[in-house]
């Protein structure tokens, strides 16, 4: 015994906009170029787990880690 099924029909789709392309990371890599010089090899971040009690205490830690000053390079 086959059983038969009905054909899958398309649903009517509409298009709401148009996503232009703008350049994207050409258009950035101007300000990239300048994270790079600016951070060096240095993370944004410190990896590892950091835990804080509030989102407010987060976002503080990580502008502060985003913001801190470049330490020199020991002298031999």
């Amino acid at each position: 015994m086959t059983i038969e099924r009905e054909p899958v029909r398309e649903l009517p789709t509409k298009t709401l906009g148009v996503r232009r392309w703008r350049g994207g990371l050409v258009a950035a890599a101007g300000l990239l170029e300048l994270t790079v010089q600016l951070r060096g090899d240095r993370p944004f971040v410190p990896k590892g787990v950091h835990r804080f009690l509030t989102f407010e205490e987060s976002d503080a830690w990580t502008l502060r880690m985003l913001t801190r000053p470049r330490k020199h390079d020991r002298r031999s």
